[in-house]
């Protein structure tokens, strides 16, 4: 039985191996600070973990494609702040399937 007041979850995939990196809710906290935290040299892709929607990908800790650009609009100066040191950047639970 599906729980309808679960945590949405994202799962995040290496976008060149495409090999599973782990999970974590989807809140945008968790996700800027998950974007953050990554190296240059890391590509990943964020998904939806029960319908496989895509939610961004990045190239390093770099937005590359974000299908909602609403969304994007609001969380982006975030991003740019815990880039730049003016905003923390928060550890991330991950959990793996």
């Amino acid at each position: 039985m599906l729980r309808t007041n679960a945590i949405p979850i994202v799962d995040s995939y290496d976008r060149n191996t495409n090999n599973y990196l782990g999970s974590f809710e989807q809140t945008d906290e968790n996700i800027l600070n998950y974007v953050a935290g990554l190296s240059p040299f890391e590509s990943v892709r964020l998904v939806e973990h029960t319908t496989d929607t895509l939610i961004l990908t990045t190239i390093g800790y770099f937005f590359d494609q974000v299908s909602d650009q609403q969304w994007l609009q609001q969380i982006l100066p975030k991003l740019i702040a815990k880039q730049t040191g003016k905003s923390t950047i928060e550890a991330v639970k991950i959990f793996f399937y």
